[in-house]
């Protein structure tokens, strides 16, 4: 499907052993608007993909097959290392697998077979639960574009307020009233402005402020 110019969909990087599964994920991602940035098919890909900093949200399986490192495994490096909002994919988890789990606070736990559905249900309370972890107020941003050297106008600062809400472009669009394309420009000019290449790094650029 084309993107439209200007837009900047969430990126999300996919870890998932079973290349069926992966492929089939990516497509109602594609479906719901998102962007898939990478398929890591073992934690030796996952490492790798998450080291170039491309990813917003990891949608990861607990059970990565043979070998050291899990997907739990992976949760934990996620969570100490790159600060990104992650979702467990799993068909079974036993009470031990799950209290190592919860130890790495995912955002959310997507059990197999989902539906499309079901995974943008558990998307949006993955994020909008990601952006109440990370709450800003009005002086914050305001503080925030007053050390940009090309500050923010009035409606770009309305929709970068939505960006750290974790709102979708289509979501922001229909907010405000503007087509997508609208939106897109706004949010390129925003990134631009900003110094960031994405959404999750805009959240961690106004965290170090």
């Amino acid at each position: 499907r084309p993107k439209l110019p200007g837009m900047q969909p969430l990126k999300i990087l996919i870890v998932e052993d079973e290349p069926l599964i992966a492929h089939d994920l990516e497509a109602a991602l594609n479906n719901l608007d998102y962007s898939v940035c990478g398929i890591a098919y073992n934690p030796t890909m996952a490492l790798d993909k998450l080291a170039q900093r491309q990813a917003d949200l990891v949608i990861l399986d607990v059970h990565l097959g043979a070998g050291l490192a899990d997907g739990i495994s992976i949760g934990q490096v996620i969570q100490e290392k790159y600060h990104l909002p992650f979702i467990y994919l799993t068909s079974f988890t036993d009470r031990n697998t799950l209290d190592r789990a919860k130890e790495t606070y995912p955002m959310a736990y997507l059990v197999k077979p989902f539906e499309e559905d079901e995974l943008f249900r558990t998307l949006e309370i993955a994020l909008h639960t990601y952006s109440r972890l990370n709450p800003r107020t009005s002086n914050d941003l305001q503080r925030f574009n007053a050390k940009l050297a090309d500050p923010l106008s009035t409606k770009e600062m309305e929709v970068f307020a939505d960006l750290l809400a974790c709102l979708t472009n289509r979501q922001i669009a229909e907010k405000h009233f503007l087509s997508i394309n609208t939106i897109g420009t706004h949010v390129k000019n925003i990134f631009a402005k900003c110094g960031v290449g994405g959404r999750m790094e805009l959240l961690q650029a106004v965290q170090g402020c």
